[in-house]
C-alpha cells in the first residue's frame, strides 16, 4: 500500500516539472541573428552550418562551409519561370528568384535577339549567312551535391535552302546554338553554361557568342 501511494506522488511530481519545463514565453525562444540578406551572403568566414535570418526576404539560411544557401520552405514557390536575354561574352547573373535554384532548364531559338518581335530575317530574301539560320536550343544544369551537370543539344538549318543540318552537343554547357547554313556548314556558335546557383538566382558564363538570343528558363527549388 505505502508503495502504490509513493508511486502515485512521485508521478505526479514528476509530471508537474514536466509541465512547467515545457512552458514557454517570450524569453524562452531561441532567436537567430538577423540582417538584411545582402549583409548575411558578404559573410564568407561563417562555422559550417551557421544559420542567419534575413528580414528583407523572410527566409532562414545556413552556411555551407563556402557559401549562405536557403533553407527549404514548403510554404514558398517552388517553380520560377523567367527570361534573359545573352548579349556579350563573359559573366551574367539572373537574379531576383524566389529561391535558390537546384536544377534549372533553357530553351531558346537562333535570331530571336529580343522580348518583342515581329518580322522577317531583316536581310533580303535567300540569305546564306547567320541572319538567315534557325533552330533551337534545349539544356540544362542541375546541382549534384555541389558537382555543376549540364548538357545542352540543338538542331537547325538555313531559311536559304536544306541541303543539311546544323547540329551541336555539348555536356560542359546548358545552351548552345550552332548557327549554320544551307549547307550545315558552321557560321558561328552563342555558347553558355552555368557556373553557380545562387541564393536568388544562377550565374552563367558565355564563352562563344556569334548573336545575340532570349534565353527561356525553368528554375526548380
Amino acid at each position: 500500500m505505502f508503495m502504490n501511494r509513493l508511486f502515485y506522488v512521485l508521478s505526479v511530481v514528476c509530471f508537474t516539472v514536466f509541465v512547467g519545463q515545457a512552458q514557454i514565453d517570450a524569453g524562452s525562444v531561441f532567436g537567430l541573428p538577423f540582417a538584411s540578406l545582402a549583409e548575411i551572403t558578404a559573410i564568407t568566414t561563417a562555422q559550417e552550418g551557421s544559420l542567419a535570418y534575413a528580414s528583407d526576404t523572410d527566409k532562414v539560411y545556413k552556411f555551407n562551409g563556402t557559401s549562405w544557401e536557403e533553407i527549404a520552405n514548403n510554404n514558398n514557390p517552388s517553380v520560377h519561370l523567367g527570361a534573359f536575354i545573352i548579349s556579350s561574352t563573359g559573366t551574367q547573373t539572373i537574379s531576383g528568384l524566389p529561391f535558390q535554384p537546384t536544377q534549372i532548364s533553357f530553351v531558346g531559338h537562333a535570331n530571336v535577339e529580343t522580348f518583342n518581335l515581329n518580322s522577317d530575317n531583316g536581310t533580303r530574301n535567300n540569305e546564306t549567312g547567320l541572319p538567315n539560320s534557325f533552330g533551337s536550343t534545349n539544356g540544362f544544369a542541375r546541382n549534384d551535391g555541389g558537382t555543376i551537370v549540364q548538357q545542352s543539344i540543338f538542331i537547325g538549318s538555313s531559311g536559304n535552302s536544306i541541303n543539311d543540318i546544323s547540329r551541336f552537343a555539348s555536356s560542359s554547357h546548358c545552351i548552345g546554338i550552332r548557327y549554320g547554313n544551307q549547307n550545315g556548314d558552321l557560321l558561328g556558335l552563342t555558347t553558355a553554361s552555368v557556373t553557380s546557383f545562387n541564393v536568388d538566382g544562377f550565374t552563367i558564363n558565355v564563352d562563344n557568342l556569334a548573336d545575340n538570343v532570349v534565353v527561356i528558363y525553368h528554375a526548380y527549388d
